[in-house]
This record gives structure tokens, sequence and C-alpha cells, in this order.
């Protein structure tokens, strides 16, 4: 008998495929074990979920408007912004460090955020 071929599910635990396209846990194992096929808004959600352009519960009150992304005080960030983030952060590390008051701040700030 030749081995069936494994399915896009294949190594996603049955609660993570069942939260990511919406259906019980029990649709899930359907799913996974190649017993129901899913439809294809299932198999999008679960695609866009594994291939990380969801936003998941942690950026809860965080949106996606045209090409900005907008945290909830509601603060637009285009992408260049965030890719110099990093860059920014470092800045202000290198500036704080001239004063150990302002670094206590800074990381002060930076624990809070």
């Amino acid at each position: 008998m030749a081995a069936r071929p494994l399915s896009i599910f294949y190594g996603y635990p049955d609660q993570l495929i069942a939260r990511w396209c919406g259906v019980s846990a029990a649709t899930a194992r359907l799913y996974k074990s190649g017993a129901r096929k899913p439809s294809r808004q299932a198999l999008r959600l679960f695609a866009l979920y594994r291939d990380g352009r969801v936003l998941d519960d942690q950026w809860k009150g965080f949106a996606i408007r045209r090409d900005h992304l907008v945290d909830p005080e509601g603060h637009e960030f285009d992408p260049r912004q965030l890719r110099a983030h990093w860059l920014i952060v470092q800045l202000a590390r290198d500036l704080a460090s001239k004063d150990p008051r302002d670094l206590e701040e800074y990381c002060r700030i930076l624990r809070s955020a």
C-alpha cells in the first residue's frame, strides 16, 4: 500500500490547526488525517498564519491600514520606520550612555514599554 502524501497540516498540533482555521479540534484532526477535506477558506487561513501574515493575540489592538502598522494608541508606522527602529533604539542608547542618569532613564523607559 502506498503511503499518503503529507498534508499541509503535518507537524502542527490539532489545537493550533483548530484555532487558525476556526474549526473544532475534532475537525482539525480529520483535516490532519485526511479523512475530511478542508475548505479553501480554512486552507487559506492556515497558510496565512503559517507564513506569519496574520497578527496573533499578542498584537491585540494593533491593525494594518493600507501600508501602515497602527498601534492601539493610533500611532502609525510605515515599513521604512519599522525597519529603522533598531537603529533608532541603538542611537538612543549610545546617546544615553554618555551620562549615567540618562542611561538609567533610557533603561527605565525600555522596561516600561
